[in-house]
């Protein structure tokens, strides 16, 4: 074997290694990126199932001309921020466990 086909063969060794490695570590990002995914698919499926109860579309409309549009607005503001807060209370609470 002549010695610019062994280096050729040492440089093709050296990038399938590369590769490979490259490929676990994109493979390691996604399955991180999916286990983040998968709360927030959970999420919009409790979401969209329970924005098909026709007595939630009815309360939500009924709060909303009751309310007026400016004070519906923040309170769903408000109760977004607060569901924040309890969420990120619970996972400290659980790390700490």
């Amino acid at each position: 074997m002549s010695a610019r086909t062994r280096e050729l063969a040492e440089r093709r060794a050296i990038l399938r290694l590369r590769s490979a490695m490259q490929r676990r570590a994109i493979a390691r990002e996604f399955g991180a990126a999916e286990a983040r995914l998968q709360s927030v698919d959970r999420v919009l499926a409790v979401g969209s199932s329970v924005l098909r109860h026709p007595a939630v579309i009815a309360a939500g409309l009924l709060a909303f001309v009751l309310l007026g549009r400016a004070r519906a607005f923040r309170l769903l503001g408000q109760a977004a921020l607060l569901t924040s807060g309890v969420r990120s209370l619970l996972r400290s609470t659980r790390a700490r466990l």
